[in-house]
């Protein structure tokens, strides 16, 4: 701290510390080669049987938990600058929360995993979704007599954990070696 005996003494110690050099913050690192994963829950398949709820019954979804990585861009394939690939993938959600069951989707706006690029990026995508978790699916069942407008917030209501199956699809992307992420399919 600087004491001033006078008004011309403090302006010269002030201006003494106005000529120090600036001091710069480093540069930080160039940022390596990455690709760009984004990921959204798709519609599922035509024909897929779909639940009915009677008026006292209503269904409430899985929720994704926290963490939950999306796949990594397979470092191998970076610097061949592939153009973007969709893959889509099923999972089963069990009554706990857990991936049970995952396998690649083959729709006509999923690329079937026939070569070795799609391949590496479905086994990537299925890496990453048989590590999530989620809190369960759940069927709330309110008694017969129920007339409102919510089963789960009756009186006498049973919610039972219901294994469900989502679909994703997987965007892997890269544009002039920079990571590019975008969400496809429904909202």
């Amino acid at each position: 701290m600087i004491r001033c005996a006078g008004a011309l003494a403090c302006a010269a110690a002030l201006a003494g510390c106005a000529t120090s050099a600036p001091v710069s913050a480093p540069e930080p690192p160039p940022p390596f080669a990455q690709g760009a994963v984004g990921a959204t829950l798709i519609a599922p398949a035509a024909g897929t049987r779909r639940m009915e709820p009677a008026r006292n019954r209503r269904f409430i979804h899985p929720n994704l938990e926290s963490p939950a990585p999306l796949p990594l861009y397979p470092p191998a394939l970076l610097p061949q600058r592939l153009e973007p690939i969709v893959v889509c993938v099923d999972a089963v959600i069990g009554v706990e929360g857990a991936v049970t069951a995952a396998a690649p989707r083959l729709d006509a706006e999923c690329a079937p995993p026939t070569d070795m690029e799609t391949t590496a990026f479905v086994d990537a995508a299925l890496l990453a979704v048989r590590a999530w978790a989620y809190a369960p699916a759940l069927l709330c069942v309110a008694p017969d007599s129920f007339d409102g407008d919510d089963a789960c917030r009756a009186e006498g209501v049973v919610e039972t954990p219901t294994a469900v199956r989502l679909s994703y699809a997987f965007r892997f992307s890269q544009t002039g070696g920079t990571p590019d992420v975008e969400r496809i399919g429904a909202p």
